[in-house]
């Protein structure tokens, strides 16, 4: 039965929508889903549809390929709760499924009354190796006081979403490839959800942040999108590129059989793709703990992350993304929200032996400190490891300085980077840039607060402020239990990012809540932002001996054209 047939068939015979009870039933061109209706604390209806199907499972043949587009269905699909997350190669167990391509899609308003709403779509992270979209831990509760579409999806991550041959056998990016058919199916049928397929807003943080500066890149996804939100991550930082993919690729394929260490590509894609999923999975395992101070994931890239492809037709990346975002050749007609919270890499405090033994290893050895993106020079390599060393401890090593050490880490891994592509893009399109430094009890890391550190907001604070969490032992479901001033942060963030969402623009008009602030956009040669704290506070030029210092160092020393940064 072809799709449009099919379409007629049940748009004639099922044109009212069902409420039975809490269930509620939207049809739409690929068939019918049965969704149900809740109502959060604060009142506020909610209609979710949750483990949708975007795409045909990328299993079999499909493992290692493109996702497909998902075909119709003839019966109701139960879209009343989760379905599987995709395999976590982080897992100490094999955690999740390979047929894991699912959407959730929430309304604050009944999807048949046509609210036409803006729609915001949200990214995970987890470094490309682990993350899922389940509402249980991240939820869209306070959004829908906001009137949006709030969607979130599955993509494939670890091998199943970045294993690469560097070649058109397996060329990679299948994670990327992954949230491009995700946005695709929003774009063609959020209209009967709720939402407005001309305001699309896609966003994401870390990893997230990162894919959303991808999707930003990759020439298929022009169109889509109209605007995009960018927090703590991204396409140039360290670790969202993996330069080394196809040398990782083959020690997972010669884990599993030692055969293929000197094996063709097409050898190892006919081996792998009739593997149990589960095998793969536990052999990334291993590889996740080979991982040592010298070949640190978040300084150096994730083991399975995004690559540069080959030029053929199903590529969703064939060029430096540095370049793209110098020379305007990515989709310049997005509009962009991007930012940094002020002392990312803090987390290392919740394991200080580790944060030790990376002080330790980096006195003997300082080469580690300098950036792969570099490329730099054998020769000069001890004289910018000296240089970066004088720059963040020039009196103590940091064996005995590791407050410095997470300094260096904040900027290397996120600070320099986010701020770099934000300069790059503002030649281009309209770009909003802020720092956010609010650590309040709402962000959840109060116990990562460290004497000797002015600013102690960590790697992903800012989320609790814009959805609803419940892990790590915080819940925010219920925003009044926490102190006034979280609640009033936690209004101008939500706001801020929702009047994005809605008129491409943070501050469209001066109101009492964000204190009458009229955020500007970045100027290359005048680099405005907004500080995000107890108050709103609009500045100039973001951690700037940090940027001029590393902007000396690559231009010096530094081997063009630049991938990341």
């Amino acid at each position: 039965m072809s799709r449009f047939y099919f379409t007629a068939i049940f748009l004639v015979s099922f044109t009212a929508n069902l409420v039975n009870g809490d269930d509620y039933y939207q049809p739409f061109p690929l068939g019918i889903v049965k969704g149900k209706k809740r109502t959060t604390i604060t009142g506020v209806s909610v209609y979710s549809f949750q483990g949708i199907p975007y795409a045909e499972p990328p299993t079999g043949e499909y493992r290692f390929r493109s996702a497909k587009p998902k075909e119709p269905w003839t019966d109701i699909l139960d879209a009343t709760q989760e379905r599987s997350f995709c395999l976590q190669m982080t897992s100490d167990t094999v955690a999740g499924s390979e047929d894991c391509l699912f959407m959730n899609i929430f309304s604050p308003k009944d999807p048949s009354s046509s609210p036409n709403l803006p729609v915001m779509v949200y990214i995970y992270g987890g470094g490309f190796i682990e993350g899922t979209s389940e509402d249980v831990n991240i939820g869209p509760d306070h959004l829908m006081n906001y009137d949006v579409v709030y969607v979130t999806f599955n993509y494939r991550v670890g091998p199943f979403g970045f294993f690469s041959t560097g070649d058109e056998v397996i060329p990679g990016n299948y994670g990327l490839k992954d949230q491009l058919e995700a946005i695709k199916f929003v774009k063609n049928y959020i209209q009967y959800f709720g939402g407005n397929p001309e305001k699309i807003t896609i966003f994401g943080q870390s990893a997230g942040s990162a894919s959303v500066q991808y999707q930003l890149l990759s020439p298929k996804a022009r169109g889509l999108f109209r605007g995009a939100i960018c927090e703590s991550g991204s396409a140039i930082s360290a670790w969202a590129y993996q330069s080394n993919q196809t040398e990782i690729s083959y020690l997972l394929a010669s884990l599993l059989n030692p055969s293929l260490k000197n094996a063709s590509s097409t050898e190892v894609y006919q081996y792998m793709k009739q593997l149990p999923a589960e095998q793969i999975d536990r052999a990334a395992h291993i590889i996740q703990k080979m991982e040592k101070p010298s070949d640190n994931q978040i300084q150096q890239g994730f083991y399975f992350a995004p690559v540069i492809e080959p030029e053929h037709d199903d590529a969703f990346l064939t060029q430096s993304m540095f370049r793209m975002f110098l020379l305007g050749t990515f989709n310049t007609e997005v509009k962009i929200m991007v930012g940094v919270n002020s002392e990312e890499n803090l987390f290392y405090v919740s394991n200080m032996t580790n944060l030790e033994q990376m002080a330790t290893e980096i006195t003997a050895d300082s080469s580690i400190l300098i950036p792969r993106g570099l490329q730099a020079n054998e020769s000069k390599k001890a004289e910018i490891a000296n240089k970066i060393k004088e720059f963040y401890s020039p009196y103590l090593p940091f064996s005995l300085n590791w407050r410095s050490l997470i300094k260096y880490f904040s900027d290397q891994s996120f600070a320099r980077s986010l701020i770099k592509s934000a300069e790059l893009q503002s030649r281009w399109t309209d770009v909003w840039f802020y720092e956010f430094a609010f650590h309040g009890v709402l962000g959840g890391y109060t116990e990562e607060s460290v004497d000797g550190f002015s600013e102690d907001v960590r790697h992903g604070e800012e989320m609790s402020f814009i959805l609803r969490r419940n892990y790590g032992g915080l819940n925010t479901t219920d925003l009044s239990k926490y102190p006034e001033i979280d609640q009033l942060v936690q209004k101008r963030v939500i706001t801020m990012w929702t009047n994005f969402a809605k008129y491409l623009n943070p501050t469209p008009e001066p109101t009492e809540l964000l204190e009458n602030i009229i955020w500007p956009t970045v100027k290359p040669e005048d680099f405005k932002y907004l500080a995000i704290g107890s108050w709103l506070e609009v500045k100039t030029n973001p951690k700037l001996d940090m940027y001029m210092f590393w902007n000396e160092i690559f231009y010096t020393y530094g081997a063009q054209p630049f991938i990341s940064w």
